[in-house]
């Protein structure tokens, strides 16, 4: 916090938020991510198999996303299916040219999964089912664990950018006003007149909360009547909130 201007007259000072561009510097990397976790997870798998006249089972798994529908054959002929929870891998083929994976990501393993292992080995146990087809959607479970993973980031970028860019504090006794502007990033520029003959104090408050484990404050003028006005951000400088807080004081005292 700074202060612009002191005189028997005005006194005048500012704050800036340094911590809002850290705030969006530090989530910008998770929300890509998230994004791109979303764009390569919510997904719908189809499997299609097929007996040939020797008894062997091909198949072929298509995958669709947001990015498209990619189709892949599985290498070699399936001998079984089976659950592995491990590591959310699911659905996995035993081949003649060894173990596959159903989808080419990890997602929950839940009942269904379960289930559709039982639907193909029940299938390549019945030399009388010549196909079968399976669809696996993972966008809903997939995409509820990311959208809370975004929810997440995007909470703490709304709650960074609530916080005032930049903020002032002139009380001036040729006007008889304390005049606080405030300059937001998602609310725009907000100004609070408050006549000095109604301010019945200037405070530092303790805030509810931490930064890197260190408690922070901020100052703020208590009128008479109405609700009371925040002068600075958060900081954990507790002595210089003090200062400036009693130069307040000091300034209301002779008015």
């Amino acid at each position: 916090m700074e202060i612009i201007e002191k005189t028997d007259r005005v006194l005048h000072i500012t704050d800036k938020n340094r911590q809002c561009l850290w705030g969006l510097l530090l989530v910008t990397p998770f929300f890509l991510i998230g994004l791109k976790l979303l764009g390569l997870t919510a997904s719908i798998i189809t499997l299609e198999c097929q007996r040939s006249a020797s008894s062997q089972i091909e198949c072929q798994l298509s995958v669709t996303g947001i990015s498209g529908t990619k189709k892949e054959q599985i290498p070699g002929f399936v001998t079984s299916a089976k659950t592995v929870k491990t590591s959310g891998k699911g659905v996995v083929f035993t081949t003649t040219k060894g173990e596959i994976e159903l989808a080419p990501y990890r997602a929950f393993v839940t009942d269904r999964t379960d289930k559709t292992v039982d639907r193909l080995n029940a299938f390549i146990k019945n030399p009388q089912q010549p196909t079968i087809s399976i669809e696996q959607d993972d966008r809903w479970a997939n995409s509820l664990f990311i959208v809370n993973f975004l929810a997440a980031g995007m909470a703490v970028v709304f709650g960074a950018l609530a916080i005032p860019l930049r903020m002032s504090c002139r009380l001036d006794r040729n006007s008889g006003e304390a005049i606080v502007d405030k300059k937001y990033l998602l609310y725009g520029d907000r100004q609070t007149k408050i006549p000095l003959a109604t301010i019945d104090r200037s405070l530092v408050k303790k805030l509810p909360f931490h930064v890197n484990s260190k408690s922070v404050y901020n100052i703020h003028l208590i009128p008479s009547v109405g609700k009371k006005v925040s002068l600075s951000v958060p900081s954990s400088d507790l002595s210089h909130y003090q200062e400036i807080v009693d130069l307040i004081k000091d300034f209301l005292s002779r008015y």
